[in-house]
C-alpha cells in the first residue's frame, strides 16, 4: 500500500509539473506570437505611412495636415520646396503660415468642422511667395476636414498656385479694355465728320467736306492697322504654341523688301537708311521677320519724323554655326530712361502727344517684335542714349525653330 501511494504521488507530481511546463510554453509562445503580431502590424503601418508619403509627395499642389491642437503632423515635398528648408513638422500652423487671412480660413475650417474653398492674394513679403517679380501671388485655397474617429479631427489644407492664370486673366482684361479705348477715339472721329457730311448742306463747302474725308481717311487706316496688330499679337500670345512656317530665308532680302517697302516714309522725312546685313540664311518664319524688321525700322522714323534721322540695319554671325545677331538702330530723339522698361508692353506708347494732322500709332509694334523674337527662340534688348543713338538688339539661334 505504502509503493502504491508512493507511485500515485509521483505520477501527480509529474502530471502537476508537465502542466506548469504547458502552461509556461503555451504563455511562453503567446508573448511570441503577440510579439510577432506587433511588429507585423508596426511593418505593415511603416509601409503604409512610406506609401502614403509617396502619394503625397506626387501631388503637384502643397499638403499639409493639421491635427486638432494646431499642429503640422504632415506634409509633402511641395511645401518643402515652397518653404525652402524651414522646419514645418510638429508646429502649430500660425507660425509656419504666418499669413492672418490664411490663418483666419483654417481657424475657421476648425472651428465649424467644414470644408472651405477660395481664393487668396498674398504680398511678395509671405514665406511662400513665388512671385520673382515683387507681385502679389494668388492661390486657390482648399479646407477640408477628415474625422479619424469620433474623437480626432485633422483638417487638410491644399493650396494651387494660380497666379499665372489670374495675370494672364489680367492681360486678357486689360487687351480687350485698351483696344476698345484704341478703337473707340478713331470712330467717334469717323462718326463725327459723317454725321456733318450727311447733314444739309454738308457737302455744299468743298474745301471743308474734303479735308473731313481725308482725316476719316486716315483714321480708317488706323482702324485697319490697329485690328491687323491686334490679330498678330492675338496669335502670338495664344496659349497653343505659335505656328511658325519655318524655312531658310535671305536675311538681307527681306531687309531690302523691308526697306523698299518704306522708300515713300523714307523720303517724306528726308531720311537715311543704311543696311549692313551679310548674305546670310536664316532659319524661322519670314513673315513674322517682316514684320519684325518693318515695325522697328517704321517705328525709327515716325518716332523722329521732325529731324532727318539715319537708322542703320545690320547683322553679324560671329561664328559660323553660332547665332545670329541682328540690330535696327537709329541717331533719333531717344527713349527716356524711365519709359525704356516698359516699350515692349502692349499699347505703351513713349510719344504721347501728338498733332491734329497726325494719327498715333497702335502701341502695338514693339510688343508684336518682342513676341515674334521669342517665338523664334531669340531674345531682344534695347539700350537708348537721347539724341545720340538708339538700338534694339536680336539675338537669334542660327538652327532650326523646334
Amino acid at each position: 500500500m505504502t509503493y502504491f501511494l508512493i507511485a500515485l504521488t509521483c505520477i501527480l507530481v509529474y502530471a502537476l509539473a508537465s502542466s506548469i511546463s504547458r502552461n509556461r510554453n503555451e504563455r511562453k509562445l503567446h508573448e511570441i506570437a503577440k510579439q510577432q503580431l506587433k511588429e507585423n502590424y508596426e511593418n505593415v503601418a511603416e509601409r503604409h505611412e512610406h506609401e502614403f508619403a509617396r502619394l503625397l509627395d506626387a501631388l503637384p499642389d502643397p499638403f499639409i495636415s493639421i491635427n486638432e491642437e494646431g499642429r503640422i503632423i504632415r506634409h509633402n515635398r511641395p511645401v518643402a520646396e515652397l518653404f525652402q528648408g524651414r522646419e514645418i513638422l510638429d508646429r502649430s500652423f500660425q507660425q509656419v503660415l504666418l499669413d492672418p487671412s490664411l490663418i483666419a480660413e483654417i481657424d475657421k475650417a476648425m472651428q465649424n468642422a467644414c470644408a472651405i474653398s477660395t481664393t487668396l492674394s498674398f504680398p511678395p513679403s509671405a514665406p511662400f511667395s513665388v512671385d520673382s517679380q515683387g507681385k502679389d501671388s494668388h492661390w486657390k485655397i482648399d479646407l477640408r476636414p477628415l474625422s479619424l474617429n469620433r474623437d480626432t479631427l485633422e483638417i487638410q489644407l491644399i493650396m494651387r498656385d494660380i497666379t499665372a492664370e489670374v495675370q494672364t486673366d489680367q492681360i486678357r482684361k486689360d487687351f480687350v479694355a485698351n483696344a476698345s479705348h484704341e478703337l473707340r477715339t478713331p470712330l467717334s472721329i469717323i462718326a463725327g465728320y459723317l454725321e456733318n457730311l450727311t447733314e444739309k448742306n454738308g457737302l455744299d463747302n468743298k474745301e471743308i467736306a474734303k479735308k473731313m474725308l481725308s482725316t476719316m481717311d486716315r483714321h480708317v487706316v488706323r482702324i485697319n492697322r490697329i485690328v491687323e496688330d491686334m490679330l498678330v499679337i492675338s496669335k502670338l500670345e495664344s496659349n497653343e504654341r505659335t505656328p511658325l512656317k519655318v524655312e531658310s530665308f535671305n536675311l538681307a532680302t527681306c531687309v531690302r523688301d523691308v526697306v523698299e517697302r518704306l522708300d515713300l516714309l523714307i523720303e517724306k522725312q528726308n531720311a537715311k537708311v543704311s543696311v549692313e546685313v551679310p548674305e546670310t540664311t536664316l532659319t524661322g518664319d519670314r513673315f513674322y521677320w517682316t514684320q519684325i524688321l518693318f515695325n522697328l525700322v517704321e517705328n525709327a522714323l515716325k518716332q523722329n519724323a521732325s529731324t532727318s534721322v539715319e537708322v542703320k540695319i545690320a547683322a553679324e554671325r560671329k561664328e559660323k554655326t553660332g547665332p545670329i545677331v541682328v540690330s535696327v538702330s537709329d541717331n533719333g530723339i531717344g527713349i527716356p530712361s524711365a519709359d525704356l522698361p516698359f516699350i515692349f508692353k502692349r499699347f505703351f506708347r513713349v510719344e504721347k502727344h501728338h498733332s491734329q494732322n497726325q494719327v498715333k500709332g497702335t502701341g502695338l509694334g514693339l510688343s508684336i517684335v518682342k513676341r515674334a523674337v521669342e517665338a523664334h527662340g531669340g531674345t531682344i534688348e534695347a539700350t537708348s542714349i537721347p539724341g545720340t543713338e538708339t538700338t534694339f538688339t536680336m539675338t537669334i539661334p542660327s538652327g532650326p525653330i523646334g
